[in-house]
Parts: structure tokens; C-alpha cells; sequence
């Protein structure tokens, strides 16, 4: 394809309209590059356009008929390329791909299969055919897309087999986001966990080792914000309540995505997911990143990436083994010695200065896309 100012759809029934990585990184760099940028998603914002983005936004109904909804809303624009961001379009756009001989590119986020298996309250046999399907779908499916973009190298392994044309794009922070001048740090310690509230997460971990962090630093605290289900919710505060920890804990909705940056910079201790599972051992979170460009030293669980980023560049601490006491521990280490607090938080920014940043990202994605309109 050809075509010197090509109508680019991004395409999502999963995310919000302005999500981090769709909206903030690919598509606003992109519309930085081309004149037509359009982003089909579920209505859950009042926006229009932005970036010099247009939204097209759609009512949601149940899960099924989002997928048509969404497929036909794409359609009817009528873009020269289509980049999907969830493995049930892709049957769909593989029919407009061939139909009517559009470019579709692939996002995929993460495996499917342990997303599905993981990630679920329901018994493990019941999800673990759906598990399957579902991943063969993805697999099968993407040998037929002109473009895969994965967000690591582990997720990336998955596709080898099927389509040649695999590229990575990482998720990396967004620099300019959190330039935000001075910020004064919180007057009592605080440790800090923005993102989603869930027991995959480990976040009843987070909550029962500020118990043993009392008992060393009383005036600390920790606030959790972000989405979480009221039975999860009802399940943290009894933990706070059988431990009297109503002064230490404090859980919030989460805040706009203009806030982020300057909370993480007022915070003295960030910390990553706590549970080493076997998707996050083939993700790369964005949380540990943002706080090291923030100069806040992280905290997580040992997997591939922390280890990577984290552990290698000495921008925190990452724990061997997963307990409430041992994260109490390694949040008191951090919070009593000033000295070395300020050495990771120096270390973690320049760490994410240097290398690992969407500045870095972009001219990547520049390539894929001019590889792709020129095939």
C-alpha cells in the first residue's frame, strides 16, 4: 500500500479513549507524523479530538456485540491501515483484510493464554479450555496480519512460528509527561501503589506488611489508588480493620492521568506488582519506570524485567521471596537510609533518561509504520 497521506485507525474494545499506551504514546505520536489519525473505542470519556487525534467512540453493550459494534464503526471510516488492540478483532479485521484489502497490524499486550488463567476468580478447569482457544485464535490468526507488535521479548516468543513480521515496541514512560517541575516529597513516609487494585496483584500483601513497617516507622503510610471491585475492597478493609491499620492504609480511586506524575514524585517508596505469576514473568510493567524516571526507588516482586531494570541498575529493591515481612523489610530499608534512597532514585532516572523511554520507542514505531504503508 502505498499512499502518501494514509487514514490511520487504531482500534480498541477494551481500553479507555485516552489510555496510556494507545491514545498518549502510539497514536499521538503517529499523529505527529500523519494528518489522519482516528481511535475507535468504547465511550468512557467525553473527548473528541486531541493530539490531533479524532475519536470515534461507541455506547458499550455486552461483550459480543461490542466486537461487532466496534468492527462496524471501524469500517465505515474507511482507513488504508487498521491497528487492533485485542485478539478478538482479529477474525474480524482479517475479513476486511482480505475483503476489502486493508493493512491490519496486531498490539498484543500480553499471553493470552495466562491472562485467561490468572487473572480469574472462576476454577482453573473451567477457564483452561477457554484459556486454549483463546490463544490459538491469537497465535493462528496473526499469521495472517500484515504487522504483530508485542510489548517484550516473551510475549514476542509466542509469535515466532506464525508470522516473520515481529516487531517490539516497550512500553516505556513518556518523558514529557512527567516534567512537571518540583515537587515536594510527602511530610511522612509514604509508599505508594497506583494501578489496579486486584488479588492478582498480591495487594493483601501490600496491606498486611504495613503492620511489621509500624512497628519500626509508625508515621508511615500507604496509599493505594486505583480501580478495584467492592468485594476486593471489602476484603482489604477487613484486613485493615483486624489490624488497626485505618492510620497507615489509605485507598483511593484513581486519579486523571495528568495527576500521576506528580504524585509519584511526591512519594518515598513505589512499589510493582507482588506477584511473580507467570504473565507478569512475560510482562514488563510501565508503574517501575515511571517511578525510577521520578527518582522514586522501586520495590517488586523478581521476575525477568525487574531484574532488567530494576535490580541492574540499582534503582530498588527486588525481593527474592514474596511475604508480608519481607516487603515490610525492604520498605524499611529503604525509608531509614536517606543516602540510599537518593542513590537509587538518581540512578533509576538516568536508567529510563538514557534508554528506556518512549522518545526511544517512537522512532521505532516511525519505521514499522513507514515499512508497512510502503510493502
Amino acid at each position: 500500500m502505498k499512499n502518501i497521506n494514509p487514514h490511520i485507525c487504531h482500534v480498541t474494545v477494551g481500553h479507555n479513549p485516552t489510555d496510556d499506551r494507545i491514545f498518549y504514546k502510539e497514536c499521538s505520536s503517529l499523529a505527529r507524523k500523519y494528518s489522519r489519525i482516528s481511535l475507535v473505542a468504547p465511550k468512557r470519556e467525553e473527548v473528541t479530538t486531541k493530539n490531533n487525534v479524532s475519536f470515534v467512540l461507541y455506547q458499550e453493550k455486552s461483550f459480543f456485540k461490542n466486537l461487532g459494534i466496534a468492527y462496524r464503526t471501524a469500517k465505515a471510516l474507511n482507513a488504508d491501515l487498521y491497528h487492533i488492540h485485542e485478539f478478538e478483532l482479529l477474525p474480524y479485521f482479517l475479513w476486511l483484510k482480505f475483503r476489502y484489502g486493508k493493512t491490519i497490524i496486531y498490539d498484543a499486550h500480553e499471553t493470552i493464554y495466562y491472562y485467561f488463567m490468572e487473572f480469574t476468580r472462576r476454577p482453573k478447569y473451567l477457564i483452561w479450555p477457554i484459556a486454549v482457544l483463546a490463544q490459538a485464535i491469537e497465535w493462528i490468526c496473526s499469521a495472517f496480519v500484515d504487522q504483530v507488535i508485542t510489548v517484550t521479548p516473551w510475549v514476542a516468543e509466542g509469535f515466532k512460528p506464525f508470522n516473520h513480521r515481529l516487531d517490539l515496541i516497550y512500553n516505556y514512560p513518556l518523558l514529557t509527561h512527567f516534567e512537571t517541575g518540583a515537587v515536594q516529597k510527602s511530610n511522612f513516609p509514604l509508599v505508594l501503589y497506583p494501578g489496579q487494585i486486584s488479588p492478582a496483584r498480591n495487594i493483601e500483601l501490600m496491606v498486611e506488611s504495613m503492620k511489621y513497617v509500624r512497628e519500626k516507622i509508625p508515621y508511615a503510610k500507604l496509599l493505594l489508588m486505583g480501580i478495584t471491585t467492592p468485594w476486593f475492597k471489602q476484603t482489604l478493609d477487613e484486613i485493615i480493620q483486624k489490624n488497626s491499620l485505618q492510620d497507615q492504609i489509605e485507598i483511593r480511586p484513581p486519579v486523571p492521568y495528568q495527576e500521576i506524575p506528580r504524585l509519584m514524585k511526591s512519594a518515598h517508596v513505589g512499589l510493582a506488582s507482588m506477584a511473580p505469576n507467570e504473565s507478569f514473568k512475560r510482562s514488563i510493567q510501565i508503574k517501575p519506570f515511571e517511578y525510577m524516571y521520578c527518582k522514586v526507588p522501586v520495590i517488586a516482586a523478581k521476575v525477568p524485567s525487574t531484574i532488567l531494570f530494576v535490580k541492574n541498575h540499582q534503582a530498588g529493591i527486588v525481593l527474592e521471596e514474596i511475604s508480608a515481612q519481607s516487603l515490610a523489610a525492604a520498605i524499611i530499608t529503604i525509608l531509614s537510609n536517606a543516602e540510599m534512597a537518593a542513590s537509587m532514585g538518581e540512578k533509576g532516572h538516568e536508567a529510563v533518561k538514557e534508554k528506556y523511554n518512549w522518545q526511544e520507542m517512537e522512532t521505532k514505531l516511525y519505521q514499522i509504520y513507514e515499512e508497512v504503508l510502503h510493502r
